[in-house]
C-alpha cells in the first residue's frame, strides 16, 4: 500500500475501508483524491469479496471541504477543468454502489467534506463532531449537499442546514435521521467499523435490490439526478 497516496485501501475480512490521506491539509479535496476514490469505489463495487465499504479521513479527522489554496494556485492545476465532472462521477459512484458505505465522521465534514459524508448510507458521528454546509456563508450554492439533503431529510431540514449554514453537531446529525448514531469521539471509528462488518455479514443481494429500489423514484437515471442539481447551480439559480 503506498502510504503518499491521495487515498488508501485497507482491507479488513469483507469490510474495505477507504481513507482520504491528506492529514497534512485536513483531508480537503483535490483533484487527484477525487478522481482515487471514484476509481475505488468503483473497483469495490466489482468485487465481490467486499461486502461493506467504511469511507473516513487520516488523522482522525474527515473532511475540511475543497481545497482552496490548491484551487486558486497559478499555474492552474490539470485537474481544475474536470473537477466538477469527477466530483459529479464519484457521488453517481457512491449512489451506486451495490456495497452499503458507512462514514466514520470525525471532528468534522465541512462544505464538500459535508456532501461526501452525506453521501454515505450510513453514518456514525462523534459527539463533539459536525458536518457543516458552509456554502451560503460565502454565497455559493452546493448541488450535492443540497441533493443529498433532499433526499435525506426532506425541504424544511435542508432549508435548516443549507440556509442557517450554522455545525451541525453529532447528537442533532442524529435526531434529525443523517446519522444512525452519535457516539464519543474516541469511539467513531470502533462504532462505525461494528456497523460495517455487521452489514457486510449479511446478503448482499438485498443491499443491492435496495439502492435500486431508491435509485427507482428518481427523475431520470442517478446521474441525471444528481447533475440537475450542477446546472442549475452553474446556471446560478438557488437551490
Amino acid at each position: 500500500m503506498n502510504s503518499e497516496a491521495p487515498v488508501l485501501v485497507e482491507r479488513h475480512g469483507r469490510r474495505l475501508e477507504l481513507v482520504l490521506n491528506r492529514p497534512e491539509r485536513k483531508n480537503s479535496l483535490v483533484g487527484p483524491l477525487v478522481e482515487s476514490l471514484r476509481d475505488a469505489v468503483r473497483d469495490a463495487s466489482r468485487d465481490d469479496a467486499v461486502g461493506s465499504i467504511l469511507l473516513r479521513g487520516a488523522g482522525g479527522a474527515f473532511c475540511s471541504g475543497l481545497d482552496l489554496k490548491a484551487f486558486s494556485a497559478d499555474p492552474e492545476p490539470d485537474w481544475k477543468a474536470r473537477f466538477s465532472e469527477s466530483w459529479l462521477d464519484l457521488h453517481v459512484a457512491l449512489f451506486e454502489s451495490p456495497k452499503p458505505v458507512v462514514g466514520a465522521l470525525e471532528r468534522y465534514a465541512i462544505a464538500g467534506g459535508s456532501g461526501l459524508a452525506l453521501a454515505c448510507d450510513l453514518l456514525v458521528v462523534g459527539d463533539g463532531a459536525y458536518l457543516h454546509v458552509a456554502e451560503a456563508q460565502v454565497g455559493i450554492p452546493a448541488p450535492m449537499n443540497v441533493a443529498w439533503l433532499q433526499m435525506r431529510v426532506g425541504i424544511a431540514a435542508t432549508m435548516e442546514l443549507y440556509l442557517l449554514a450554522d455545525r451541525v453537531s453529532g447528537r442533532r446529525l442524529q435526531q434529525l435521521g443523517l446519522a444512525v448514531s452519535s457516539v464519543s469521539d474516541d469511539a467513531v471509528l470502533e462504532e462505525a467499523r461494528r456497523c460495517a462488518d455487521r452489514i457486510a455479514d449479511l446478503e448482499a443481494n438485498v443491499h443491492a435490490a435496495t439502492k435500486r429500489m431508491i435509485a427507482a423514484g428518481l427523475k431520470g437515471t442517478v446521474r441525471e439526478h444528481l447533475a440537475g442539481y450542477q446546472e442549475v447551480a452553474r446556471r446560478g439559480g438557488a437551490l
